[in-house]
């Protein structure tokens, strides 16, 4: 049987897929991780895989994780992400990460494990269950590019949609840099809850930590985004983005 929530998401699946290939851009999803790789290393700005998307260490497979990739009209790949389900086995996610915490650098950072440390927040000692980890998230920007409207804000709601309509997980997280998180990142890509201080990565030659703030989201907060036409907001921040173009050149 069809569920209202199934047809839901189908709808907001596809409406995501019409609005980007309105900007040029093909969308391919897959969970052979061997692909994902090879397609990034097309990529001279993003053409390391982080670790824990790595099929060489990870259990990634059809059941247990997939990507998302955009290219343009040219083949380049100008989008990614991917997505891990991971069950946390009647722990906590703030217990998980203080022991596996480095699982989770990323992508093209070298870090000193030893000197780094992860430090959970509220939310995350009450997050349990069956969880989703969300990353590998990069939009292709400067001239020409698609960063900063309304792209990134429905590529990211896609993969939650796509994480609810296959596995109904009771949460979604990631990480992501501080700066970005207070620029509006973090709101722009959907995400409810914001945690800073959640990991500070030791760099060699590097003075200050390298941190990043989790975000998360509940499967309610997604069933609540699943509500919320997707149309309608990259509209309102394609408009945004021409009008900032707009103000600039005069």
């Amino acid at each position: 049987m069809i569920t209202k929530e199934t047809f839901l998401g189908c709808c907001f699946v596809s409406t995501i897929v019409e609005l980007v290939a309105s900007r040029g851009v093909a969308l391919e999803v897959g969970s052979d991780f061997s692909v994902f790789e090879k397609a990034l290393k097309t990529q001279p700005e993003r053409n390391v895989l982080a670790p824990k998307f790595d099929p060489r260490t990870n259990d990634l497979g059809e059941g247990t994780a997939f990507w998302i990739l955009g290219r343009d009209p040219y083949g380049e790949v100008v989008h990614t992400q991917a997505v891990q389900m991971i069950d946390l086995e009647g722990s906590t996610l703030a217990s998980y990460l203080e022991k596996r915490f480095c699982d989770f650098v990323p992508a093209g950072h070298r870090i000193d494990a030893e000197r780094s440390r992860y430090c959970p927040a509220p939310g995350s000692r009450a997050i349990a269950g069956r969880v989703c980890y969300h990353g590998e998230l990069w939009l292709k920007g400067g001239p020409g590019g698609y960063r900063g409207a309304g792209m990134t804000a429905v590529l990211a709601r896609l993969a939650m949609v796509l994480a609810l309509m296959r596995w109904s997980p009771d949460y979604v997280f990631g990480f992501m840099f501080p700066l970005a998180a207070c620029r509006g990142l973090a709101a722009r890509e959907g995400y409810m809850h914001t945690e800073p201080g959640s990991i500070y990565w030791a760099v060699p030659q590097r003075a200050e930590a390298l941190e990043e703030w989790a975000v998360w989201m509940s499967r309610e907060d997604i069933r609540h985004i699943l509500q919320i036409p997707p149309d309608n907001l990259f509209a309102l921040l394609e408009e945004g983005r021409l009008q900032a173009r707009s103000d600039k050149a005069a």
